[in-house]
């Protein structure tokens, strides 16, 4: 089970040069991404509004599971969504 941010909220990140996730701060504690799952980008027109993310699946320190992704516009992190 999962639960889908409909307004994805605002993330604090600390991440690598190649602007990966290196650590989240999750429910007030920073929590270091044990594995990067997977990867994609997207690039669309959101009807004249372009949008270009990076997303990742990611399993934090102590098995939370969760989507999280980068404007690469703003460089804005934000929670996508938390996996149970």
């Amino acid at each position: 089970m999962n639960k889908l941010a409909w307004q994805p909220s605002g993330l604090q990140v600390t991440e690598s040069e190649n602007q990966e996730p290196l650590a989240i701060l999750h429910e007030g504690t920073w929590r270091r991404v044990e594995d990067i799952l997977s990867r994609w980008r997207i690039h669309q027109e959101w009807w004249k509004r372009p949008v270009e993310r990076d997303y990742f699946r990611v399993r934090l320190q102590g098995g939370v599971v969760c989507e999280v992704f980068r404007e690469s516009t703003s460089g804005c992190w934000q929670l996508q969504r938390v996996y149970d």
